[in-house]
């Protein structure tokens, strides 16, 4: 069966037209970002390197049913292909708000899934997984090492921080934290680049009750106080404690100026006669005893016969 064409049909398909078009326009210009996929200042950083280790580039946060990933890109030099990246994953309450994403799969440590991830993070560099038990402040961690491209050492280190199984219940000590390091340098050492899983401090933490994943603080030593249970100074610590030398001054004698006193000659006045005292004459034995040469002395000088 067919319907009879008529302007006003044209009309109004030429309207839907229209506005299914602007539908499409308008559903382009409303794109936004995902809230679960976000870049944070690094202030927001969950974890942060040792000193002396490679600086915060910029992170990456996404936000699951389950947990909160950072991925904390950090300073490369290395020619080795790849990123330097620490991934942090924090375990627990993230809110209603993120009830409809997807969750994040968890799993613990085992040594399938460290073999996928180091390919992953470095392919194509044999890494050789270290026999040594390690332990930093947070607990028990691995390692493997490898050299990477050119003179490039690489790491990867991973490390899970978790309550023992004992302590947990639904109500305290809950929360899992990952952890993954992805380091490469040039010109490092092994021993430089496993500083960097020592040196780093875990600030995150969700702020809900029950949530801890380190447990509970290990308990006093039963030993301490009683007697027969000796505990004596390592060594190092003697040496570290050493008491700095302070060298005491001396208070200086004072010294008391002397004044110097210079005895003045005294000096007397001479007397001048006063306008009334006359000047004695000459007696006449004093005019006696007075010689005076003639004239002809005077000028004839050469002849000393006739002068006396």
């Amino acid at each position: 069966m067919s319907f009879p064409r008529t302007p006003a049909i044209r009309y109004t398909l030429a309207g839907i037209v229209v506005t299914l078009g602007l539908a499409g326009c308008g559903a382009r210009e409303g794109v936004r970002l995902s809230d679960t996929v976000t870049t944070v200042p690094n202030e927001t950083a969950f974890a942060l390197p040792g000193p002396g280790g490679p600086a915060i580039v910029n992170i990456v946060e996404r936000t699951f049913r389950n947990a909160t990933q950072q991925d904390i890109l950090l300073f490369t030099s290395a020619s080795t292909p790849g990123q330097n990246v620490m991934r942090v994953q924090l375990f627990g309450p993230v809110g209603s708000k993120f009830e409809g994403t997807r969750s994040l799969g968890y799993s613990s440590v085992r040594a399938s899934e460290i073999a996928r991830e180091m390919r992953s993070a470095l392919p194509g560099i044999a890494l050789k997984q270290s026999p040594i038990y390690l332990q930093n402040n947070y607990g028990p961690f691995s390692y493997a090492y490898g050299r990477g491209r050119g003179n490039d050492a690489c790491l990867y280190g991973w490390q899970q921080i978790r309550s023992p199984e004992d302590a947990r219940t639904a109500f305290q000590n809950r929360g899992t934290i990952q952890v993954r390091l992805r380091l490469c340098e040039e010109n490092a050492s092994e021993e430089k680049l496993v500083s960097n899983m020592y040196g780093y401090t875990i600030r995150g933490a969700f702020n809900a009750a029950g949530w801890n994943p380190y447990g509970e603080p290990p308990s006093v030593d039963p030993t301490l106080g009683r007697s027969g249970h000796p505990i004596y100074p390592k060594t190092q610590d003697l040496h570290d404690n050493v008491m700095p030398v302070v060298e005491v001054e001396r208070p200086r004698p004072a010294v008391r100026s002397r004044q110097v006193v210079v005895a003045s000659e005294k000096i007397e006045p001479v007397k001048q006669p006063a306008a009334e005292e006359t000047i004695p004459l000459p007696t006449t034995g004093d005019i006696s005893g007075i010689v005076v040469p003639s004239p002809d002395c005077v000028n004839q000088s050469a002849d000393a016969g006739r002068c006396k």
